[in-house]
């Protein structure tokens, strides 16, 4: 194919009369939706409207309606993916959920499968999106979550993610805790020593080397942060937490 059959293709497409919402459009349906409380949302997302928006395009964006409706759930998986980034979800969280379902939808053989699958797909980014606390973060608050998320093996100062957000460090530091609940150099620890347990019960890396990519100062300081955190040495994580091998 050329660039110029394909030009001559979405030609063609727009001269059929079908039509696109904006972008904006859709930012601001789904913001509305996700500020919604569990229960109506839960109570939207069955209802018909749902199934509507999914078939909406599903004769324009594959040869097969099957396909054209698994195309129009990739395109609202990257859609809320990002969506639910910029309201303070984990990139990589957020990501991996996305390519996780991706995958999972090939294997769909039903329009009605497709359906349920994508209400739990509304359901599942909702949730990501409503914290402990079921509130949303403000957009420089929600970049500095991000932010450290994806910085937890550099230093990540707390100066370092002001900059980034563009606030005064003070402003930024009284406005993240307002909103989080926890001062910003207290979240990006608490992070670092969540991720830390991770590597220690599940890939079995030692305390040394964990300590040197989460970039605290040397060892001895990690266990102290971690046995302060989680109530037990570092060394007995894996002990506690690490799947055990099936024997059999």
């Amino acid at each position: 194919m050329t660039r110029a059959e394909a030009e001559r293709g979405a030609r063609a497409l727009r001269m059929s009369g079908v039509k696109h919402h904006t972008y904006e459009e859709e930012r601001s349906v789904y913001n509305t939706l996700f500020v919604m409380e569990r229960e109506p949302f839960v109570e939207y997302i069955n209802s018909d409207l749902v199934g509507h928006a999914l078939t909406f395009y599903a004769d324009y964006l594959a040869p097969t309606r099957l396909r054209g409706i698994k195309n129009s759930v990739i395109c609202l998986i990257s859609f809320l993916s990002r969506l639910a980034v910029d309201l303070g979800v984990d990139v990589e969280e957020s990501f991996s959920v996305s390519d996780f379902y991706i995958n999972h939808l090939e294997s769909v053989a039903r329009e009605e499968e497709l359906l349920e699958l994508t209400r739990l797909i509304l359901l599942h980014y909702y949730d990501l999106a409503h914290n402990e606390k079921r509130r949303f973060y403000s957009k420089p608050i929600a970049s500095a979550v991000r932010y450290i998320g994806t910085n937890l093996y550099n230093t990540c100062h707390v100066s370092e993610v002001a900059t980034y957000v563009g606030l005064e460090q003070h402003y930024f530091s009284s406005l993240f805790s307002k909103q989080v609940g926890l001062p910003p150099s207290q979240y990006i620890l608490q992070k670092k020593l969540e991720e830390s347990k991770y590597l220690l019960s599940h890939l079995g890396t030692s305390v040394t080397e964990v300590a040197e990519s989460l970039c605290f100062c040397d060892a001895a300081h990690f266990s102290r942060c971690f046995s302060k955190f989680f109530g037990m040495p570092p060394s007995h994580a894996s002990r506690v937490d690490r799947p055990r091998r099936d024997l059999r």
